[in-house]
């Protein structure tokens, strides 16, 4: 570990097959399909370098950081003048212009990563080894899994990478702590590893953390959810309904949670607990807690803080252990504020039952929980068209009834395969009965009340409203 600086990180210009088919092009990076068909992400504003260009990058970065000098554009032109004055090399205007930018992208930012990190549409960075045959991998919302032109030639590059990228944070990657996890300053997750725990080399994952929240009329336009579904569930919210979503990984639970969100009245007081800052919600009476490894504060520790913060509302970001469970269940059995909110993985309400049962949760205590939401993704494969995309969609909205010593299942939404769509397929028993408190309404009134909130968010669709639009607005249709 005690090895110079040098660039570590290598991309390889691409060969004139690979670019035979573009499918996104910009001024950083092109995504292109070869005549196989397969796909690859290319950097371009980082292109391949000559031994004699990684030798001048390396010793320019060691002397800029021997000096400890400030990593302003101007000092960085000054360092590489300098360096080629004092070695008599000569660069032409263009390859100065690129090694200017590596330089920069390495002192400021996290080098060729850089032009990763910024694109929207990808979801996933990922390495899973060092040399060109195990390049980075990023995961492209539209086009999936697909490799880079960008690979580590040493652990010591990948340690150097990771250790600046959670410098912010005060963690490192070394033999000592061979494995950790980590919050960009952008708020993405990373966890890394490095030998013994890495057994098939150094790697690291970057769950991208987005700025942009989703509304439910996105989740709507996306086929995520229905127009019926989310008008439900706006009354259940506002009927001081708990629900737990459940989903598989990369399904895009949090996502929905923080939208549906935007349903609970503005003037309420919110606690959030989270392992990693996910969670943004547009009321102004929210407090965030985050989980403190290091100083052993864990989310069991926080569930049970929120005991003593008067919440209205309390969101787990996700839970995962039996500690964590029987935590949030304790919030609900303890009637604390008006409902409970979690992330879990599971693939059903079913399996919700099973995996909490299982973590200790007795059945009748488990019927504490009112709505158990299920979103999926999987990948959808026209055989026709040999096209294939990953989706994914609210399969299951279900109430949980506890009667005894067993927890019924009431499904109240599924989605329907053959239609493409979610549909209605049962009646609510437990979300109506505290709806028909809350609006003082029978079972007729509350079905015509839903169908003018689904007519009220029907006339929103494709207005393009923000989070922050859409909360004013909701809040200002339940006076009407």
């Amino acid at each position: 570990m005690g090895e110079k600086n040098s660039l570590g990180w290598f991309t390889v210009n691409p060969l004139k097959e690979e670019l035979y088919c573009p499918l996104e092009k910009t001024d950083k990076w092109v995504i292109a399909a070869d005549k196989g068909g397969d796909r690859k992400y290319f950097l371009h504003r980082f292109p391949q370098l000559s031994d004699a260009e990684k030798l001048l990058l390396a010793a320019v970065i060691n002397e800029f950081q021997s000096k400890d000098a400030k990593a302003s554009s101007r000092s960085i032109q000054r360092h590489l003048r300098n360096y080629c004055v004092g070695n008599f090399i000569e660069l032409e205007r263009e390859q100065k212009k690129y090694l200017l930018h590596v330089l920069g992208s390495s002192l400021k930012g996290f080098g060729a990563l850089d032009d990763i990190l910024c694109n929207k549409a990808i979801e996933e960075i990922a390495l899973i080894g060092i040399g060109r045959e195990k390049p980075v991998y990023v995961f492209h919302k539209l086009y999936g899994w697909l490799p880079t032109n960008l690979f580590f030639e040493s652990q010591q590059a990948v340690c150097d990478a990771v250790n600046r990228m959670s410098k912010s944070v005060g963690r490192r990657l070394t033999f000592q702590t061979p494995s950790i996890n980590a919050v960009l300053p952008d708020g993405s997750r990373l966890h890394a590893a490095i030998s013994p725990v890495a057994f098939s080399g150094p790697c690291f994952t970057i769950r991208k953390f987005s700025k942009e929240y989703f509304t439910p009329l996105q989740l709507v336009e996306n086929n995520t959810i229905s127009l019926e579904a989310a008008a439900f569930l706006w009354m259940a919210l506002e009927s001081d309904c708990s629900m737990l979503i459940a989903g598989n990984t990369g399904s895009g639970k949090t996502t929905t949670l923080n939208a549906l969100f935007s349903f609970v009245p503005k003037g309420e007081r919110i606690i959030v607990a989270e392992e990693t800052p996910e969670i943004n919600l547009p009321h102004r009476h929210v407090v965030k807690l985050n989980v403190v490894e290091e100083q052993s504060i864990g989310m069991h520790g926080l569930i049970l803080n929120t005991f003593r913060m008067r919440p209205d509302r309390i969101v787990v970001g996700e839970i995962r252990s039996r500690e964590e469970m029987q935590a949030f269940i304790d919030t609900l059995l303890a009637g604390q504020g008006k409902g409970s909110y979690c992330t879990f993985h599971s693939q059903s309400s079913r399996e919700v039952v099973k995996r909490a049962v299982s973590q200790g949760v007795s059945p009748m205590d488990l019927g504490a929980i009112d709505l158990v939401l299920v979103q999926k993704r999987w990948d959808k494969i026209d055989l026709k068209k040999g096209g294939r995309k990953e989706v994914r969609h609210v399969t299951e909205i279900s109430e949980l009834l506890s009667n005894g010593d067993k927890v019924g299942v009431n499904r109240l939404f599924e989605f329907d395969f053959g239609k493409g769509k979610l549909v209605k397929t049962g009646k609510s028993r437990k979300a109506a009965g505290k709806m028909e408190k809350c609006f003082s309404m029978d079972r007729a009134q509350l079905a015509r009340e839903a169908k003018r909130r689904e007519r009220f968010l029907k006339g929103l669709l494709g207005k393009g409203l923000s989070l922050e639009e859409f909360f004013a607005v909701v809040n200002g249709a339940e006076s009407q």
